[in-house]
């Protein structure tokens, strides 16, 4: 039965529907924390030795009956700035809506909504609703991979990365944490969503409140060379840049006088991708590439082309 369970929960592109109140009665699904596993089996939540205890769960038993077990989590910790992390846990993609109460519960009457994301922007903008019927809350992300570093003849589907979907949940005290549950996913079609709806009454009122998460997986070649060129009105080229992709932000480019338009050169494996861009005469143009570290595991930086 485990090892049909694990076949189940690698087969991707699923969608997660419940109407529960969350691990501890009051607390909310907000989200993921997706972790790259190298190899299957591998748990970075269990390997943690940050986690704490956290309430209790029970187990249903034939002799002797219900067994109350501790319930152990990881919090996140937040650096003042929205940038969450899980203490032990080094590598992992967060992408979860989270609640700012004024008063440090949910009995606050103000509070803000905000987005923790690693993520390049999904399918869906981010946005969060308030009707006569309830909240809405919905976000999406994606994330992408590749060939690691010198690979060969990499193939997606066969070469496959694992995720894990570690479920995030804030408490009513507006503390963010994972307990170990979720779901995990390999291939191109590791994308993954969930939907949690929870209703409550207020003043006699009931609402429903709906949160909506989805993580998109796209396999991409791997960058080796970015060129700009910049061409005159006549058509010559006056300057060529090669741009390192190396470090964590491109460099800015800046057009020469006289500069018409300029070209972005993107090429990896056999693929040559190019963009023509006219010269900006306000606002930069801004352009996005995905770069891949050494395991293959993409992010997203900008270029920036400014006019002279």
């Amino acid at each position: 039965m485990a090892l049909i369970l694990a076949l189940l929960s690698l087969a991707g592109c699923s969608l997660a529907r419940s109407e529960a109140v969350g691990p501890e009665g009051g607390d909310r699904f907000v989200g993921f924390f997706v972790v790259p596993l190298r190899q299957y089996g591998e748990d970075a939540f269990s390997a943690s030795p940050y986690k704490e205890e956290y309430g209790a769960f029970s187990a249903e038993t034939e002799r002797f009956g219900a067994v109350s077990f501790p319930r152990e989590v990881l919090f996140a910790e937040e650096d003042g700035t929205g940038k969450f992390t899980f203490p032990g846990i080094e590598e992992g993609y967060r992408l979860f809506v989270y609640r700012d109460y004024e008063d440090g519960s949910q009995g606050g009457v103000n509070y803000a909504v905000a987005v923790a994301s690693d993520m390049a922007p999904g399918g869906e903008s981010n946005q969060c609703k308030y009707t006569d019927e309830g909240v809405s809350e919905i976000v999406s992300g994606t994330l992408y991979y590749g060939p690691p570093l010198g690979a060969e003849d990499w193939d997606p589907y066969v070469n496959r990365v694992i995720w894990q979907y570690y479920r995030v949940y804030q408490t009513t005290e507006g503390r963010v944490y994972i307990d170990g549950s979720g779901d995990s996913a390999a291939g191109p079609m590791a994308g993954y969503t969930a939907e949690e709806t929870r209703t409550r009454t207020e003043n006699g009122k009931s609402y429903t409140d709906v949160v909506r998460v989805t993580v998109n997986m796209e396999a991409v070649r791997r960058l080796e060379r970015l060129t700009v060129i910049q061409f005159g009105a006549d058509n010559s080229v006056l300057r060529t840049d090669d741009l390192p992709l190396t470090g964590e932000e491109l460099p800015e480019v800046l057009c020469e006088e006289g500069t018409g338009w300029v070209l972005v050169e993107e090429r990896g494996g056999e693929e040559t991708v190019r963009t023509v861009y006219n010269v900006p005469e306000e606002e930069p143009v801004s352009h996005r590439v995905v770069l891949l570290d050494e395991a293959g595991l993409g992010r997203t930086a900008g270029l920036t082309v400014r006019g002279a």
